[in-house]
């Protein structure tokens, strides 16, 4: 990381779109650079201070990925139609695929690994994209097509000899993480505690992935702020004292949001502000590194409510002073 520059990643690379295509499906994925425009309008964000993210390339995704798997992703527009749930892509051209949709949830990934070392050299570190919690080993959906997060851990953990051997996975997007879920249970990785909080009447309901969950906290659709966040707080009580970990990589996504089409919740942009804010305290706290990805979120106004959470985490625990005093 440069002087003067944030542990904040970011590419225009993650944002995905070729002629409106992007559109069919009701993801936004062009809400990343939303977010950075919004950040340096409140001032958080000054040119030069975002760390740019790189692809992961093959060798990297081998380390989680069936190498069937990926060689589907570079050859077949039809896998890549399912797993970015838009049946048109199956009928583009290769090379489009490669390089509007492929190549962005490469960087994606490469996001996430920078960001969670860096979170490691200076305490936290945002990742202004990723969180591809559906995607496993074998396979990807929901928009999801590597596993950044298992990706970034086992990286992380060789570069350190296994000093950061005790993960604390917070996952609080709306969805079960059950592709994070699945590899944990594909590599036998005790070491790596879930919290997982979703709404347990959506998709994907992925019964065999639950048994990777340790601090498990399904809730009903229509939950609203009070219930939502006096369950976490016992939860982020309960996750931290059982797993005592070396990093926190933290989930965030916003399809929690009332009026997202895909969540079904009623919680309030005060309430996903007061999210984040617990989980950061509780890391800070702890003295644990914390890495946030964005992850999903549906809502027309999600960038916004990002924007608003991360001004106010950074007002709130003074994050620039942080970087200044390590």
């Amino acid at each position: 990381m440069k002087p003067g520059q944030l542990p904040i990643v970011y590419s225009k690379a993650y944002n995905i779109g070729f002629m409106g295509i992007e559109n069919l499906h009701p993801f936004d994925s062009k809400k990343f650079g939303k977010v950075v425009s919004g950040l340096e309008r409140a001032g958080i964000l000054r040119r030069g201070q975002l760390v740019t993210a790189v692809a992961a390339d093959e060798p990297m995704l081998r380390d989680v990925h069936d190498a069937e798997y990926l060689h589907s992703m570079r050859t077949s527009p039809r896998k890549m139609a399912q797993v970015v749930e838009l049946p048109p892509v199956a009928c583009l051209p290769n090379f489009i695929v490669q390089r509007y949709l492929h190549h962005p949830q490469c960087v994606h990934v490469g996001g996430t690994m920078l960001a969670a070392a860096l979170a490691l050299e200076h305490g936290w570190s945002i990742n202004l994209g990723g969180g591809m919690h559906h995607a496993h080993r074998k396979g990807g959906a929901g928009w999801c097509a590597y596993d950044d997060h298992m990706l970034a851990l086992r990286r992380l953990r060789r570069s350190t000899d296994n000093k950061i051997s005790k993960a604390l996975y917070i996952d609080l997007d709306v969805h079960q993480g059950n592709g994070v879920e699945r590899d944990k249970l594909h590599f036998d990785d005790d070491a790596l505690h879930i919290l997982d909080m979703y709404n347990s009447h959506l998709w994907p309901g992925d019964v065999y992935a639950q048994a990777a969950i340790n601090t498990h906290v399904p809730f009903s659709t229509g939950i609203a702020d009070a219930a939502y966040l006096n369950q976490l707080q016992d939860a982020l009580d309960t996750a931290f004292r059982e797993c005592q970990p070396n990093i926190v990589l933290y989930n965030a996504g916003t399809d929690i949001l009332d009026g997202d089409p895909l969540g079904r919740c009623c919680i309030s942009p005060t309430g996903i502000a007061e999210r984040d804010q617990m989980v950061w305290m509780k890391a800070i706290s702890a003295r644990v590194p914390i890495c946030m990805v964005l992850s999903g979120g549906y809502a027309s106004r999600s960038a916004a409510v990002v924007t608003d959470s991360i001004e106010q985490l950074f007002k709130i625990f003074s994050l620039g002073s942080m970087i200044e005093n390590r």
